[in-house]
């Protein structure tokens, strides 16, 4: 299953959402929280992640090589 066909509903995620979503660890996801980059949102003890920002986030992190370039 690609990151395409995987439906995030709702305003926030949880971190288990966004373990899911990238296919990685827990322990990665909440490592993610504590960076500096990336949208997070704290109440309490609660970690909550606004999905729109997470999804630019994603996409200002993602490399696409240029396959156009590298064909010729």
């Amino acid at each position: 299953m690609t990151n395409t066909n995987k439906k995030l509903t709702g305003d926030y995620l949880t971190v288990a959402q966004v373990k899911e979503y990238l296919n990685i660890s827990q322990a990665k996801a909440y490592e993610l929280t504590h960076r500096k980059d990336f949208p997070v949102c704290r109440l309490g003890g609660t970690i909550r992640i606004p999905t729109e920002l997470f999804l630019r986030w994603v996409g200002k992190m993602t490399y696409v090589p240029n396959w156009m370039e590298m064909a010729a």
